[in-house]
């Protein structure tokens, strides 16, 4: 176990807390991280043993290097000035320690190189003492070359004289500058030679470990790092999700917020019921949250966002999983300052349920799918005027093909309603029954209950009011058919994918409003302007 001095909370005095390998912090931008490491970094009480890499730094590499005393070329990348003995200042800042471009790629390599003389040079001399065969040295360049060709088997680096290339691996005719590597393999050379430069038994800060790098290489990287550092507390910084949860085995800590001078932060805990990745994406949101059904990328997930602009929008696949998600966070005390909510399709739920599904802050849309919402009156006649068209005569055209459509399926979609009441009425069964009597009691009693012919009969005229009155309202409201856009769609004269891919083309455009405002009733009575 490690000691980590941090600052406490609300002006607090310091705290000291333990860690067994690395710590973790996440936040939501402008939460304090990079202040945060500038403060540990000048913490009187551990400042000689740390070493901070930026974000802000310049991947600029030589082509070549010119070694120099082993001892000067340390205090020079270390402490900004190879005149420094006191092993404190921190003069690479340029007196601003939390803001400043870290330009010093020159000096990493310079310390690497003179590593890399002296212990050749210790080579040669122990050689020349002694008949038996030496094993050459291990030095700092030769563990970077390792564990850069171990994160990118692709690439291979060619060091020689005071220069190095890279070479396309089984290409020997491939071969680059050092300044012509891409962002990517730069800083990873760039991270790997800072963390073996760092004190023994030191603190390394890096701030957006995540930065240039792929999220596929992430992960290879810092297990290497942490390998050849064992001696040392790895502190990250970052508001990388994925980052975060990658890191199973580090201590994870909260940025709440700064103010300019205090920090509010708090340990994480895991929470069974949320996965990694959902919790610290909450943690690095300032939005109110809302679940949602469907999945990243797809079409209704990305017409909520567009529509849920002051929210952070959760994708979260079934209704089932957004209902739990919901009720997760609201029992997970760490969380539950924070505004969360979840809104999915209305489905064939009954009013009873819907009203209980209210109190627990899940709100049901007034539509069957959410495939509906882009077919609404309102929606249409907002992709009519885009297209120059006549939204009256294409309404019409929609409304006959998908009332046509239903009427064609009209015993399977009532049917499907009945099933959902039934469903529900099952749920009612008597959970306080105890033994084979009054279990059989309860189910009877139960299943007497439920009358299937009422139950379908009424699910039946209310397909058929919806029809007989052309009630289009009534109609997205009770039918569930996911293919109904492309319906829409073809009605209109459009590819199948072509209404969806408008419709949420113009919730990003300028017409972004009118498109909230034609949804609003129908995501009744969730807030669609609740934040």
């Amino acid at each position: 176990m490690r000691n980590l001095v941090l600052p406490g909370k609300a002006g607090e005095p310091t705290q000291t807390i333990k860690v067994e390998k690395s710590i973790l912090f996440i936040g939501a931008n402008g939460s304090g991280k990079s202040r945060l490491g500038t403060w540990i970094e000048l913490e009187k009480k551990q400042e000689a043993k740390v070493h901070r890499i930026s974000a802000q730094k310049s991947l600029d590499m030589p082509d070549s290097t010119t070694p120099m005393s082993i001892e000067i070329a340390e205090r020079n990348l270390l402490f900004g000035s190879p005149e420094r003995e006191d092993l404190v200042a921190h003069y690479r800042w340029n007196k601003r320690p939390a803001t400043s471009l870290l330009n010093d790629y020159e000096k990493l390599m310079v310390y690497l190189f003179s590593d890399e003389t002296e212990e050749n040079a210790k080579f040669k001399a122990a050689c020349v003492q002694t008949t038996v065969r030496i094993e050459p040295p291990r030095t700092k360049l030769d563990t970077v070359k390792k564990v850069w060709e171990a994160v990118l088997p692709h690439r291979e680096l060619v060091i020689g004289g005071l220069r190095i290339e890279t070479r396309v691996s089984n290409d020997p005719q491939a071969v680059y500058k050092s300044s012509e590597m891409s962002d990517g393999e730069r800083v990873i050379f760039y991270l790997i030679g800072q963390c073996l430069a760092a004190p023994h038994d030191g603190i390394i800060i890096i701030d957006e470990p995540e930065l240039h790098l792929h999220k596929s290489v992430q992960p290879k990287l810092w297990s290497e790092i942490e390998k050849l550092r064992t001696d040392c507390l790895f502190v990250y910084l970052t508001h990388d999700v994925d980052f975060a949860a990658a890191n199973a085995c580090s201590t994870k800590v909260w940025l709440k917020s700064f103010n300019g001078t205090n920090w509010d932060w708090e340990a994480i805990s895991s929470d069974s019921n949320l996965p990694d990745e959902l919790l610290f994406e909450l943690l690095g949101s300032r939005k109110p949250v809302v679940f949602v059904e469907g999945e990243a990328g797809s079409y209704d997930t990305a017409l909520y966002r567009a529509v849920l602009s002051d929210y952070l929008v959760i994708p979260r696949g079934g209704c089932e999983h957004v209902i739990q998600s919901v009720k997760a966070l609201k029992a997970n005390t760490q969380l539950h300052h924070l505004d969360v909510c979840g809104l999915i399709d209305r489905d064939r739920r009954l009013d009873a349920e819907i009203r209980i599904l209210r109190e627990h802050s899940i709100f049901v849309m007034s539509v069957a799918e959410v495939e509906n919402l882009f077919c609404t009156k309102e929606v249409l006649a907002l992709v009519s005027q885009r297209l120059a068209r006549d939204p009256a005569a294409d309404f019409e055209a929609v409304s006959t093909a998908v009332f046509k459509r239903l009427a064609s399926e009209l015993d399977k979609q009532a049917s499907l309603h009945a099933i959902g009441e039934i469903k529900f009425k099952l749920n009612c069964y008597d959970a306080s029954a105890v033994g084979k009597d009054q279990l059989e009691s309860a189910l009877q009693s139960l299943a007497a209950g439920i009358d299937v012919g009422k139950l379908y009969q009424e699910s039946l005229n209310r397909f058929q009011k919806a029809i007989d009155e052309s009630d289009f309202d009534a109609l997205l409201r009770l039918y569930n058919r996911k293919s109904l856009t492309e319906q829409a769609g073809k009605a209109l004269g459009l590819a199948p994918r072509e209404l969806p891919e408008l419709v949420i083309r113009l919730a990003q455009s300028e017409s972004s409003q009118q498109v909230r405002n034609a949804l609003s009733e129908y995501l009744n009575p969730f807030e669609i302007n609740r934040a």
